[in-house]
């Protein structure tokens, strides 16, 4: 019989009691359980296949059948028509044969259609029950990714002397904050504008040397000639 053999016990399974059974390992459980059913629903596809078979030659030897039998009943009925007891004898013992034969063939088509509809709800109650406990399981892994990730930023916290992951982060950013304030001020030191050179300096200088000195209000004449009147007198005449 293979996997029909355990119908009943497949259909009244419950999945909520493998949470019962191992309760410390949830995830442990659920994927034991998820290897059994997987198997299981193998089983169930490949003897639907060849049930499925079965069930489309019985009902095409158990259709023949009747077929047969209503050729018969024709023959019985055209006999009799021609007054012919003999020949309808003969056709009613045939019939009666093709009958028996008929109810055989129906009880296999039955029996063949039945199984595979047990197979086709098995089908459906383990695909059912496998998506179902795929999504506990990956719930459950997500919780415990969760969990590892939670401890290890508190260990994290631990080590950097903060009271909690948040605190953590607070510093973690004041930090990211002073380098980057710090790297864009000497970005702006390396781009300010160069101070100018001496040269700048002297050719500055020289403009003011060609436009003369000026003292207390009065301008020097540096390239004035001495006084003819007193050409040995070294004096400047201030105007």
């Amino acid at each position: 019989m293979g996997i029909l053999s355990r119908f009943k016990d497949i259909m009244a399974s419950n999945i909520n009691a493998v949470f019962k059974k191992d309760e410390k390992n949830p995830e442990k459980a659920i994927e034991k359980y998820l290897v059994q059913l997987r198997t299981d629903l193998g089983q169930v596809k490949a003897e639907t296949a060849a049930h499925e078979t079965e069930v489309r030659r019985a009902k095409m030897s158990y259709d023949e059948n009747r077929a047969e039998a209503a050729k018969l009943m024709r023959y019985i009925e055209k006999a009799n028509e021609a007054g012919n007891a003999a020949d309808a004898g003969i056709y009613s013992s045939k019939l009666d044969g093709v009958n028996q034969d008929g109810v055989r063939l129906e009880q296999r088509y039955n029996e063949a259609r039945d199984s595979f509809d047990k197979l086709a709800t098995m089908n459906d109650k383990l695909s059912t029950d496998i998506t179902t406990l795929e999504g506990k399981l990956t719930e459950i892994k997500s919780k415990v990714e969760a969990a590892k990730a939670q401890q290890k930023m508190n260990q994290m916290a631990e080590k950097a002397g903060a009271a909690n992951p948040d605190e953590m982060f607070s510093r973690m950013n004041e930090k990211a904050d002073y380098i980057l304030d710090r790297a864009n001020a000497m970005a702006e030191l390396e781009h300010a504008s160069p101070v100018r050179d001496f040269s700048e300096v002297e050719d500055l200088a020289e403009k003011y040397d060609n436009m003369g000195d000026t003292f207390s209000g009065g301008t020097v004449d540096l390239t004035a000639a001495p006084d003819e009147e007193n050409p040995n007198d070294g004096t400047i005449d201030i105007l």
